[in-house]
């Protein structure tokens, strides 16, 4: 018998596939961490984050379901790091998106990689293969507004990567400077137990 392959691409008959999709219905509240200077509804291009489009075409904004998902999505980066520069924080907001109107996103954790013939990898292995996994998805017939995965850095925490395409059906909720809330604050640097840097 074959070995599988350690990081799976997606394959030749992807399109013919039947995505396991999510419907995320109207009013769902996700959360987003980004930079001050950038708006909340920021579809990035350039192609460094995990799940860009590798031809730089379509945006796509990353968000969570939860705050302890954009912190460690946003904050741990450096693996295995005891604090978080002080300066990051301050030049970063929390914002909740909202859906205004129900979002289809394709389902990349649990039985549903099985089912894209994919592996975990693509949320927590090597970003070039991720953005190609975000291209199949995101040129599938079935349009898909974007996908859902586990968080690299607390694999209990679900994100979603949206695509432009479902810009329309996004709103921008209350935000506020990460700074601002202490108690929230204190509890996800104790939740990590990571510290003031």
């Amino acid at each position: 018998m074959a070995r599988p392959e350690r990081h799976p691409l997606p394959s030749k008959d992807f399109a013919e596939r039947e995505l396991p999709i999510e419907v995320v219905p109207s009013g769902t509240v996700f959360v987003r961490i980004h930079r001050n200077d950038f708006g909340a509804l920021h579809f990035g291009k350039v192609g460094t984050n995990r799940f860009d489009d590798p031809e730089g075409k379509y945006g796509v904004c990353y968000v969570a379901r939860s705050h302890e998902g954009a912190f460690a999505e946003t904050c741990l980066r450096a693996v295995g790091a005891q604090f978080v520069a002080t300066t990051f924080l301050q030049s970063r907001s929390f914002t909740s998106i909202e859906s205004a109107g129900p979002l289809r996103l394709a389902v990349a954790y649990g039985p549903g990689l099985a089912r894209l013939g994919a592996t975990s990898v693509v949320s927590a292995g090597d970003h070039r293969r991720a953005r190609l996994w975000s291209r199949a998805i995101h040129d599938h017939p079935s349009a898909p507004d974007g996908l859902l995965y586990r968080a690299n850095h607390d694999n209990n925490e679900i994100c979603a990567a949206l695509f432009e395409r479902c810009r329309e059906r996004l709103r921008i909720g209350t935000s506020e400077l990460m700074l601002h809330d202490r108690a929230r604050l204190g509890a996800l640097l104790d939740c990590y137990k990571v510290g003031l840097g």
